[in-house]
């Protein structure tokens, strides 16, 4: 439903997006994460034709997005990360024009979806404060019967009820077919609902794969009890590995594979084991931490 081949695109001669190739199949949450400025935004305005690549070229729902992006326009759902709105028409009015543009219509009630977000339908826009936009702007692309959802950072300024009530949502959304795909930093959402995650940075797509992929692949943490007190140069070394802690507590990071892990350890005076591992977080840090960042050992 959404693919990219090469796509590039620079502003006044810096890159913002440097040949970014993947594809996103129909039913698929695929989540995109990366710090501001990573190219996330740009990338799903090329999507929908708003900003014109430079080169390679892409697709949504099998349209060409320099050929066709008004006809995906009219069928996709898109909520920017920007809060720009028609200040003088009242919330519920501008949920019905922005509905109006597409052509299968509502495919949730207004009253709904208004209730959900607790928006007030007969006030005015410009009178809302910022969280209330970011609502009102998820709300118009929740509210079509698109299939697909383009969504930049759709969590910002929700509740924690409300977006569970939003993760929901696109679940439900995903099993009937529908694709979704939307740019965020909140890793949590990512981690409870996306089927796949897409990391950028300055531009370069760093890694994509599904989530339990990504989270077998985190770098693993292992809290280590002993029966007597142990110092550094009584563990075992491996490659990536780094210790922390101090006497009968230490804590192990490392990047092989638990068995390995495991082996090595097994010598060792153990009085237990406890598996910290494995959350997107984790992902993001070693993707996106500086070399200069490895850490050396040091007591706790």
């Amino acid at each position: 439903m959404i693919q990219s081949w090469d796509l590039s695109k620079a502003f006044q001669g810096q890159p913002v997006l440097q040949e970014v190739s993947l594809a996103v199949e129909a039913g698929e949450i695929f989540g995109f994460v990366g710090p501001n400025g990573a190219g996330k935004t740009t990338f799903l305005k090329c999507l929908i034709g708003v900003v014109r690549p430079d080169s390679g070229r892409a697709e949504v729902a099998g349209l060409d997005v320099q050929k066709q992006s008004l006809d995906i326009r009219r069928t996709v759902a898109y909520a920017p990360s920007e809060t720009a709105l028609y200040h003088r028409m009242k919330v519920k009015d501008l949920l019905a024009f922005a509905v109006a543009f597409h052509r299968r219509g509502f495919t949730m009630e207004p009253d709904r979806l208004l209730e959900l977000f607790q928006l007030p339908p007969e006030r005015k826009c410009g009178r809302l404060s910022h969280g209330m936009k970011r609502k009102l702007i998820l709300s118009q692309a929740l509210a079509v019967q698109a299939p697909v959802l383009l969504l930049d950072e759709p969590m910002e300024g929700l509740d924690p009820e409300v977006r569970r009530q939003v993760e929901e949502l696109l679940r439900e959304r995903a099993a009937q077919g529908t694709t979704i795909f939307f740019s965020s930093h909140d890793l949590a959402s990512v981690e409870r609902i996306c089927h796949r995650v897409g990391f950028l940075r300055s531009g370069t797509l760093l890694e994509v794969g599904s989530l339990s992929e990504l989270l077998t692949r985190a770098s693993r943490r292992l809290h280590l009890y002993f029966r007597r007190p142990m110092d550094l140069a009584q563990l075992p070394q491996g490659p990536k590995w780094h210790w922390e802690g101090a006497a009968n507590h230490w804590k192990l990071e490392f990047s092989d594979s638990l068995e390995q892990a495991l082996a090595a350890l097994q010598s060792l005076p153990l009085a237990g084991i406890r598996d910290a591992s494995g959350t997107l977080e984790d992902v993001f840090d070693a993707l996106y931490r500086p070399e200069s960042a490895n850490r050396e050992a040091k007591p706790c």
